[in-house]
């Protein structure tokens, strides 16, 4: 859960931004403040609530996440900014926080206006329910066309570190549409937390794709505040990375009507970007995650893919397989023109995707 870490606190309800009446507000809390690292989008367009945390984060502190879902407030001008510092402000002071110690998400449609005349009684509602062991709670709370909680929590000496996501569609390598936060109770300095952070990013959510399309409200928020002392660099780093992985897969395994997880790794390649950008044309590539999902283990898309790229490739000792597998499949590739690898996820693409994105906004 993401209050398994000491010190940390959670509420979600449902405060009636989603016509479902499912849970749709989330509130996760600090009781000390925290030092924060944080990634965001690099889409050129960004909602107003990645600029407004953006701001905050800079001050190295943060000490509530409060994360709404059914809504991006992305282009919405003037106001959107209003109401994503509104969320900071009421945020703050129902904890009686500063409201730069806050952090604010959002995701679901583009273009409307937040009703604030919903989110602010419903931040009120949440700082008087938090609880310590409704963490998984806030899994359900900020998922979208997501189909299933993405959680997890690791221990690393007497510290730990828990984190939630969300992100089903709009998923693309450089962030996606997708919630990552992260809180742990390890005490850690600021530059070094952001360094580890933005290293198991890279290795995770920057290596996944659904479908190619990059978001306008991605955002990675960690919290650490300290309250279990420090944790051994090595071992918190690798945590951090297994903590970053797992959610990062998870959001492939359940991307937007998909079936399969596409698990790809390249090999034998001459430089880490020559393998990273190997690996991206392939999870991106719609005609091979067509054919995973026709259980055709065609290696012409394969070489279509990769061809598409700079990549350095001893074409006449190039080597792949392929393992096709019910629910997840494996594709390995081996450059044969160095000694790099990487590893990223994707899905295969269904009828359903089409269906889902057909019927988003209506």
């Amino acid at each position: 859960m993401i209050t398994s870490p000491k010190g940390f606190k959670s509420a979600t309800i449902s405060c009636g931004i989603k016509k479902s009446g499912k849970p749709d507000l989330v509130l996760i809390y600090s009781e000390k403040p925290a030092t924060v690292a944080a990634t965001y989008t690099s889409n050129q367009v960004k909602a107003a609530p990645i600029i407004v945390s953006q701001m905050n984060a800079k001050k190295g502190k943060a000490q509530a996440i409060i994360a709404n879902s059914g809504n991006a407030n992305c282009w919405t001008g003037k106001q959107g900014m209003i109401d994503a510092k509104a969320m900071a402000n009421e945020t703050a002071k129902a904890l009686g926080i500063k409201s730069s110690l806050v952090l604010v998400a959002s995701t679901g449609v583009i273009g409307h206006v937040m009703p604030m005349d919903k989110i602010i009684p419903g931040i009120k509602t949440a700082a008087g329910q938090l609880s310590y062991d409704k963490g998984s709670e806030a899994a359900v709370g900020i998922l979208t066309t997501d189909l299933r909680p993405k959680e997890i929590s690791i221990k690393v000496g007497n510290t730990t570190i828990a984190g939630i996501a969300k992100g089903s569609g709009m998923i693309a390598p450089g962030m996606a549409t997708m919630f990552a936060f992260i809180t742990t109770d390890a005490q850690i300095e600021a530059k070094l937390f952001q360094k580890l952070l933005k290293s198991a990013v890279e290795k995770s959510f920057n290596m996944v794709s659904v479908d190619n399309c990059m978001s306008t409200n991605d955002c990675v928020f960690a919290l650490a505040n300290g309250m279990a002392g420090k944790a051994p660099t090595k071992e918190f780093a690798t945590a951090l990375d297994k903590v970053c992985i797992y959610l990062a897969k998870e959001i492939a395994r359940d991307g937007e009507g998909a079936t399969k997880l596409l698990e790809v790794r390249v090999k034998g390649a001459k430089g880490q970007k020559d393998a990273r950008d190997g690996v991206k044309a392939l999870i991106g590539s719609f005609l091979l995650k067509a054919a995973v999902y026709g259980k055709d283990k065609n290696f012409g898309r394969i070489l279509q893919a990769l061809g598409t790229t700079k990549a350095k490739v001893n074409w006449n000792r190039l080597k792949w397989d392929w393992e096709l597998g019910d629910k997840e499949d494996v594709i390995t590739v081996d450059l044969a023109a160095g000694k790099e690898v990487a590893v990223g996820w994707g899905c295969d693409l269904t009828e359903g995707y089409v269906e889902i994105n057909a019927k988003y906004h209506t």
